[in-house]
């Protein structure tokens, strides 16, 4: 038998026993007082292949012993996606492309969560659309028939599951044809922290790049098997982060800082070969799996459907662009120059997603 404890604002609640197979985890719910950042959220205490003396738990909890906040409660996020068809921009001139996305941008909205969350995922595809669409994450475990199912328009599908593994994972649409959904923009990032923050050192500064081949017909699927790509992309963008390019940004930081960037290969069939051009990667983490660290590297290859998280230490102010060593992709589109300077600004996690150009004189 499995006993669950569930707690109202330290006061428990309710405790009632349920059957489970063995080897199951033991959880403790409860939930945190109320605010406006914890209003109504559930945490949980997993513990696989362990045994808990269930009246300890209760005294320590009690007696103020377990902390909710503490770093070994998973938290359960709610995360809700649509798929919506529209034109976004891809260039820095503003010409427009018409895409099917995540949420309206290329890529979709970053995920993030800690290792032993639970996420609870719902995606709208709504009436107004004309094609199905579904969700495949990288970071889940669980039946690919019944949870990644294509949906028609006007439906919405609901699943979840348990980041189990660390690490950066892609995520993408996986409705048939799927080249063609993955082509015309439907992917993103989820970052799945270390429940151990220590399991590597800390980022001073972190970006999410996504490479992706761009197809200027996206109704040519003949195109996209025979990989007649014409630029490829970060973060849904030619030369997004290029600043001596029409429209073009960049990556900010400053002298000394760590950058980490969490690298997906959306694809849909070329693999990246990245590299810091003027640096040499610190540490590479195959899959962002911190116990999966490689020092010193120059270049690495990430193939499509895949990522890793890239650390760098760049000690003197400079220009330092980020490419795919594959120079057909660089120079038709994947560049991204990391500015370092001393009067470097805070930026999010994604700069210029969506790609919003200044109004025309």
């Amino acid at each position: 038998m499995f006993q669950v404890v569930e707690m109202a604002y330290g006061a428990i609640v309710h405790v009632h026993e349920s059957a489970i197979p063995k080897g199951s985890d033991l959880r403790v719910e409860a939930l945190a007082a109320p605010s406006v950042f914890n209003e109504g959220r559930i945490e949980t205490m997993r513990a696989p292949e362990r045994r808990f003396d269930i009246f300890a738990i209760l005294t320590g909890l009690l007696a103020g012993g377990i902390a909710l906040s503490s770093p070994s409660w998973a938290k359960t996020h709610d995360v809700a996606m649509t798929a919506v068809e529209t034109n976004v921009v891809i260039e820095g001139g503003g010409e427009t492309y018409a895409a099917w996305t995540f949420n309206g941008t290329i890529p979709g909205p970053v995920v993030r969560v800690t290792e032993g969350d639970t996420i609870n995922f719902t995606l709208t595809n709504p009436a107004t659309n004309k094609n199905p669409h579904a969700m495949d994450f990288h970071a889940a475990e669980i039946d690919f028939l019944k949870n990644y199912r294509a949906i028609n328009a006007g439906e919405t599908i609901s699943f979840s599951f348990v980041a189990k593994k660390p690490g950066i994972f892609f995520y993408h649409c996986g409705a048939p044809p799927m080249i063609q959904h993955v082509a015309r923009g439907m992917f993103g990032a989820i970052i799945v922290d270390p429940k151990n923050a220590k399991a590597w050192p800390k980022a001073d500064r972190e970006y999410v790049l996504v490479q992706s081949e761009f197809f200027k017909n996206p109704d040519d699927v003949q195109a996209m098997f025979d990989r007649k790509y014409d630029n490829v992309l970060f973060n849904g963008g030619i030369f997004k982060y290029h600043p001596f390019v029409t429209g073009g940004g960049k990556l900010d930081a400053k002298p000394g800082e760590r950058v980490r960037i969490f690298f997906v290969n959306a694809g849909p069939n070329e693999f990246s070969s990245f590299h810091p051009i003027g640096e040499i990667w610190d540490n590479v983490y195959e899959s962002g799996n911190p116990t999966n660290k490689l020092n010193g590297v120059q270049t690495y290859v990430v193939g499509p459907g895949s990522a890793a998280t890239f650390d760098v230490v760049v000690e003197s102010a400079g220009a330092y662009p980020l490419v795919t060593h594959s120079l057909t992709g660089a120079l038709r589109g994947a560049i991204a120059v990391l500015l370092v300077g001393p009067d470097a600004k805070p930026a999010p996690l994604m700069p210029m997603v969506p790609w919003v150009l200044p109004a025309k004189q």
